[in-house]
């Protein structure tokens, strides 16, 4: 139940973030200015990550890439031309093998270029005292 009411709301923030990321432009608008939107979000495993795109240009060739804080690249992949309808992707990232730091992914399509950092930590254990109880009658 925890796992379909995470999903679930993970699902309605990505509604909410494409729909409110472009408010007021027309279709014409979008085609002159972008080739995409994107937007990343957490997943309901705290080791994943999902990146969503949307393409505006269908004949635009939309690269991602994950790169590391010392610039090296993690992942690179390239976008099909088509794929549905409405032009979107959605992928999810396990983030679960890769060590703690700064992670950029840069998406390019035609002009447009737009970076998302990110950073990974793993929580450390802290030792819990054991608490002590003093009752009096």
């Amino acid at each position: 139940m925890k796992t379909f009411l995470k999903s679930t709301l993970s699902t309605l923030l990505l509604a909410a973030i494409v729909s409110v990321s472009l408010p007021g432009l027309a279709q014409d608008d979008l085609s002159s200015t972008k080739s995409f939107a994107a937007a990343m979000f957490p997943a309901a495993d705290a080791s994943k990550l999902w990146l969503h795109l949307e393409k505006y240009k269908p004949e635009d060739k939309i690269s991602v890439e994950l790169y590391n804080e010392r610039g090296k690249i993690l992942y690179h992949g390239v976008l099909p031309k088509k794929s549905n309808k409405r032009n979107s992707f959605r992928q999810q990232f396990d983030m679960s093998q890769i060590s703690d730091g700064k992670y950029t992914f840069r998406v390019t399509g035609g002009s447009q270029t737009q970076e998302m950092t990110f950073k990974l930590t793993t929580p450390t254990l802290t030792e819990a005292l054991p608490n002590r109880l003093i009752s009096m009658n």
